[in-house]
């Protein structure tokens, strides 16, 4: 089996925009505009992103273009790295134009061109473990690409600040059901109870994975006492645990209803919170498998996450004043 293709910040544009509803604005953020370096390592990955965002500049002018749309900015108008009164964060296009540039013909195209090698980012090594024949592994990447995709189209729905609730429960609603299709259907195609269950197991450490994939891996590897495969498998379940345990709040999208116009101090407040809670459940937890230099290196990791979580969700709030 092929191997998973290196990481680039470039292919984690489509697990953000996929992704893209107001549970995930700490990822917007690493999108739309570059969070404060916590660390030195992280510039890299502020230089891989300058693609990405220099096509999101283009769509925005070619919004402000357009009589009938309210932009906030263009790409003529904005702050660049050159200027030396650029702020330290660019400013966020509100909720309704990021939500249309991000529909445009333009990016749309960008995200789906991005969509296999983003499956074969996060899977690809789950293809291995699960040893699919060549063409079970091309079926089973269209299929997952395609719950990708719906995913998508009602996340972008979910970011129109002038739904009505009844509108807005039934987005909700419809990406329930679709989700309980394609599970049916990834049950069903895999077959074997095992193979599922793995399945299961891999894709509900999946923001945890990409984000480790994005900060964490290089991080660790660079430090005193890098994890081995098997801490690594150990802390990514742990994160996950802790992230979907009873106790939790929930992420922006339980607290505000996927309403993004709620977004507010008290609720980012919240957030920050239930973090500081679940970094030191994690913190804890990790003495069982890692050496206390490697808890250091964990707690510098788990900060850096906070910071750009914290910044992202201070842009979402701001674009919806």
């Amino acid at each position: 089996m092929a191997s998973s293709p290196p990481f680039s910040m470039k292919n984690i544009v489509v697990p953000i925009l996929g992704a893209i509803s107001i549970i995930s604005t700490g990822a917007v953020a690493w999108l739309l505009a570059t969070p404060p370096s916590v660390d030195p390592r992280a510039s890299k990955l502020e230089s891989e992103l300058q693609e990405a965002r220099q096509t999101i500049a283009k769509l925005k002018a070619e919004l402000a273009r357009k009589p009938a749309a309210e932009t906030v900015a263009t790409a003529s108008s904005a702050p660049t790295a050159s200027d030396p009164a650029a702020p330290a964060a660019p400013v966020m296009p509100n909720t309704r134009n990021m939500k249309e540039m991000l529909s445009s013909p333009a990016m749309r195209q960008m995200i789906d061109s991005q969509q296999a090698a983003q499956v074969e980012l996060g899977y690809g090594k789950l293809f291995e473990i699960l040893r699919l024949s060549p063409e079970d592994k091309d079926n089973f990447k269209k299929l997952l690409i395609a719950r990708q995709k719906v995913q998508t189209d009602l996340s972008l729905q979910m970011m129109d600040p002038n739904l009505t609730p009844e509108r807005r429960q039934q987005i909700s609603d419809e990406a329930k059901k679709q989700a309980a299709v394609y599970e049916a259907s990834i049950k069903d195609f895999l077959n074997e109870p095992q193979d599922y269950q793995t399945f299961q197991e891999w894709d509900n450490t999946q923001p945890e994975r990409t984000a480790f994939d994005t900060m964490g891996r290089n991080l660790f590897a660079a430090s005193a006492e890098p994890l081995s495969g098997s801490q690594e498998q150990q802390l990514l379940s742990l994160m996950a645990e802790v992230r979907r345990s009873p106790d939790s709040i929930g992420g922006l999208n339980d607290q505000t209803g996927g309403d993004p116009s709620k977004v507010n101090d008290q609720v980012i407040q919240r957030q920050m919170e239930q973090l500081d809670t679940n970094h030191r459940i994690i913190t804890e937890r990790a003495g069982t498998f890692m050496t206390e230099t490697q808890r250091q290196t964990l707690k510098t990791y788990l900060d850096q996450m906070k910071a750009i979580t914290k910044n992202g969700m201070e842009m979402f709030r701001n674009a919806n004043k």
